[in-house]
């Protein structure tokens, strides 16, 4: 009787194990695709400067935090782009730049939010959102579930870019589990920039919702 109640917890236990690698790894179902597509590049965005509505909901240990204001992105001279956040009275949480050679710049940061560990994340995420510091020659082709993904490989992990019905849904930064990912909203042109976007970290347990602001609407 010992023993059966012994195998039996052996069973559940393997079980268990074998569910948490299942459930660690979503991309296991891709099939790598052999015909040829666009790349990912097409959907790049080109723009002069868009507006967002930001907020920012996290959880560190107990406690919780919330930041909210205009997240500003801008092209400058020489291909660079600016990325400013600031509260609505014009007071900048960061200020980030990368030059046409994708070298990043913090130009001015809070110190609040001036840590290694914040600032590769934030900078990761307007990385992934914008397209830059992509290497090219890595890219390649799978696709799930009527769903074309386009991986990219980065220094840690994978970004993927999910394409559904020729639309850019989903960007997703991976490893042996999904780190970042970001729902991506309608877009008025394949270059534009989206609508929305819904960034969530898987680890770092927080969120980033943006809603673009018309240029034209009242302030």
């Amino acid at each position: 009787m010992k023993r059966f109640l012994k195998s039996n917890k052996i069973v559940s236990l393997l079980a268990v194990l074998l569910s948490l690698v299942s459930c660690g790894n979503p991309y296991r179902k891709l099939e790598q695709t052999n015909q040829k597509v666009p790349s990912i590049t097409e959907y790049k965005p080109v723009f002069e400067k868009e507006l967002y509505r930001c907020t920012v909901n996290g959880k560190v240990l107990f406690k919780k935090f919330h930041l909210s204001g205009v997240l500003f992105f801008k092209a400058m001279p020489e291909h660079a782009t600016r990325v400013v956040f600031q509260n609505e009275m014009g007071f900048a949480f960061f200020d980030f730049e990368w030059n046409a050679q994708d070298s990043f710049t913090v130009k001015q940061i809070i110190p609040q939010l001036n840590k290694p560990a914040v600032v590769k994340t934030l900078r990761k995420d307007m990385e992934l959102l914008l397209m830059r510091h992509l290497n090219a020659a890595t890219e390649a082709t799978f696709a799930a579930d009527n769903e074309l993904y386009h991986r990219f490989t980065l220094d840690k992990g994978f970004a993927y870019y999910v394409i559904d019905s020729q639309k850019l849904v989903r960007i997703e930064n991976a490893g042996k589990s999904k780190v970042i990912t970001m729902a991506i909203g309608q877009k008025p042109s394949l270059k534009a920039m989206p609508e929305s976007v819904f960034i969530k970290h898987h680890k770092a347990h927080f969120t980033i919702e943006l809603k673009k602001i018309e240029q034209h609407a009242d302030e």
